[in-house]
């Protein structure tokens, strides 16, 4: 009885495992769609280059889909700083403990007509 139970847990590792693989596999190809890309956004500002709001995780991830159509979640995004003025910004897309992507955002002021 032991020894089948063993094997049991043996087999559910194994799939497990698997499992885990074709999750990492389908996170490594999408963090070659994004990695080192920059995503430029186009924002209204101050006069002084302050946006008025920050860049969130949910816009970020809307643009990276449309223009790559990789999914990404907001909570897979890493920001360093908060995002609220012009300028050029790094993040981190955390897909996996061993898949990450860097990606540059770029934040310009959107040109009046």
């Amino acid at each position: 009885y032991i020894k089948e139970k063993h094997e049991l847990i043996k087999k559910k590792k194994e799939v497990y495992k698997k499992k885990n693989i074709e999750i990492k596999n389908q996170y490594k190809e999408m963090s070659k769609l994004i990695h080192n890309k920059v995503f430029v956004f186009n924002k209204e500002c101050k006069d002084n280059v302050e946006l008025y709001g920050s860049v969130t995780p949910k816009e970020i991830v809307n643009l990276i889909k449309e223009k790559t159509k990789a999914e990404v979640s907001p909570s897979q995004v890493i920001l360093k700083d908060e995002i609220n003025k012009i300028g050029l910004f790094k993040a981190e897309i955390n897909f996996h403990t061993d898949v990450k992507a860097n990606v540059s955002l770029k934040i310009d002021k959107i040109q009046s007509k």
